[in-house]
């Protein structure tokens, strides 16, 4: 099964940074937004990481296909954002949040009942100064809810960025 949401932190900077530096983050840089492709494995969504699936996953080698926000609703779509984290000191890792704002009605998910309109999903140990990529993968024909769908990257309290993407179902 490929993943429902994905994340993964290239280490872009050096090792060796001093443990009792606290992180501080300026913000980050989008390099890509749209659709790509990428090698994913999913795993069980581990506490703080609620999903429609109920699976949270990892991709690696990703590649971007298209940088239009306009995303064909069909299985096997990944869209999203990929980005680098600015701040000091380079190499720490820090705790970012995806939060994820569906199309009404939201996701009704058939094997639980369970019917998801928003959901904040954390990712430990994203690394400063690293390539990122967050986003989403229709696994299933129920999660494909057409609409405007808003992805955004939190730091703590702090948004750090936010792409709306336009869903269509292919009939």
């Amino acid at each position: 099964m490929r993943i429902a949401l994905f994340v993964l932190c290239w280490l872009a900077a050096a090792a060796g940074v001093a443990a009792a530096q606290t992180p501080n983050i300026t913000g980050i840089t989008i390099t890509n937004t749209g659709t790509y492709t990428g090698d994913s494995v999913s795993a069980p969504a581990r506490s703080g990481q609620q999903s429609p699936t109920g699976t949270i996953g990892t991709d690696t080698n990703w590649h971007f296909v298209s940088d239009s926000h306009d995303v064909l609703g069909k299985v096997g779509t990944q869209f999203g954002m990929e980005f680098k984290i600015n701040g000091t000191p380079p190499g720490e890792g820090v705790t970012l949040y995806l939060a994820i704002t569906f199309p009404p009605p939201g996701i009704r998910n058939p094997n639980t009942g369970t019917v998801m309109t928003t959901t904040k999903i954390a990712f430990p140990n994203m690394k400063i100064g690293s390539r990122c990529v967050v986003g989403y993968g229709f696994d299933n024909d129920w999660e494909i809810v057409p609409g405007l769908w808003t992805l955004q990257v939190w730091y703590q309290d702090q948004m750090l960025a936010g792409q709306n993407f336009t869903v269509g179902k292919v009939e």
